[in-house]
C-alpha cells in the first residue's frame, strides 16, 4: 500500500466513525445523559475498537524513520500553537470563572501544559537543535492531559453504559498519548518512532477530533454543556489535528540512516 494512501484511508476512517458517532448521539442516545436509547453501549465500545485494530493496522505503513522529523515542520506548529492557545485559554478561563476544591490545580496544570505547547510549537517551525534538550523540559506539556484523564476516570460518577462519559475518558486518554508521543518528535526526532506516531497521532484524532469534539459541540447546543467545556474539547480536537498532521508527516520519504546509527524499529 502507497504510504500516502494509508494516511488519507486512515482519515477518511476515523471521519467516517465520528460521523456515525454523531448520528448515534443525536438519534440513538440520549444526549443529556449519554445513556443509550436504542441498542446496548456495547456496540458502541466494540466499534470503538475495531477503529483502534483498523487504526494499528494501518499504522504498520508508516515509515519507522520519517524524513520530516528532522526539519522545520510548519503544519504541525500552526497545529501546536491553535492547541496550546485552547488549552491555555481553558486553564485561565477554568481558574477565573469555576469553583471548588479542585479547581486551582486543574486550571493552572493546563495553563502550563498550554503554555508548554505553544514554546514547542514556535521550535517546531525551525530544525530541530542538534544536540538533544534535557527531556526532562518536555515534562509540564503532560500535565494538562494527564490530569483531564485521572479527572474524568476517576473523579467524575460513571457508569460503562453512560457512553458519552466513557468516550470522554477514551478522548482525553488518546490525547495524553499524542502529547507524549509529540514530545518524542521535539526531543528525539531522529529515533525510529515513525509507525508509534502514526498510530497515536490518529488514535487522538479519532477520539479527541472526530468524537469528542462533535459530542460536546451537540451537548452545548442541547445546554448540557457551557462554553469552557466547548473550548477545552476544542482543545483535544486541536491536538488530535496534530495527530493527524504527525500521521501524515510518518508516511512521507523515509530518512536515511547515518553512519554507526541503529536501523531497528521503535514504536
Amino acid at each position: 500500500m502507497n504510504k500516502r494512501i494509508a494516511a488519507v484511508a486512515a482519515a477518511v476512517f476515523c471521519l467516517a466513525l465520528g460521523a456515525v458517532r454523531a448520528v448515534d448521539l443525536v438519534r440513538w442516545t440520549e444526549t443529556s445523559t449519554g445513556f443509550p436509547l436504542v441498542g446496548e453501549a456495547w456496540y458502541r465500545y466494540l466499534a470503538a475498537l475495531a477503529g483502534v485494530v483498523v487504526l494499528y493496522l494501518l499504522s504498520r505503513c508508516a515509515q519507522p524513520r520519517p524524513a520530516a522529523m528532522v526539519r522545520g515542520k510548519a503544519w504541525l506548529g500552526i497545529g501546536m500553537l491553535l492547541a496550546g492557545g485552547l488549552m491555555l485559554e481553558t486553564g485561565v478561563s477554568t481558574i477565573l470563572v469555576r469553583s471548588g476544591a479542585l479547581v486551582m490545580p486543574r486550571g493552572i496544570l493546563e495553563a502550563v501544559s498550554g503554555g508548554w505547547m505553544i514554546l514547542f510549537g514556535l521550535q517546531a517551525f525551525l530544525a530541530p537543535p542538534k544536540k538533544p534538550l534535557p527531556a526532562v523540559l518536555g515534562l509540564p506539556m503532560l500535565a494538562g492531559p494527564l490530569w483531564l484523564t485521572v479527572e474524568r476516570f476517576a473523579m467524575e460518577p460513571a457508569s460503562v453504559t453512560r457512553t458519552t462519559h466513557i468516550f470522554a475518558v477514551l478522548s482525553a486518554a488518546a490525547a495524553l498519548c499524542a502529547v507524549n508521543a509529540l514530545l518524542k518528535v521535539i526531543f528525539l526526532p531522529t529515533a525510529a518512532f515513525g509507525k508509534g506516531l502514526f498510530f497515536y497521532g490518529m488514535l487522538a484524532f479519532l477520539f479527541c477530533t472526530c468524537g469528542e469534539l462533535p459530542q460536546t459541540v451537540l451537548a452545548f447546543v442541547g445546554g448540557t454543556a457551557d462554553l469552557l467545556e466547548l473550548v477545552e474539547s476544542c482543545g483535544l480536537g486541536a491536538v488530535g489535528l496534530c495527530g493527524l498532521i504527525c500521521a501524515v508527516y510518518a508516511t512521507g520519504p523515509q530518512r536515511s540512516p547515518v553512519p554507526g546509527e541503529r536501523t531497528g524499529e521503535n514504536d
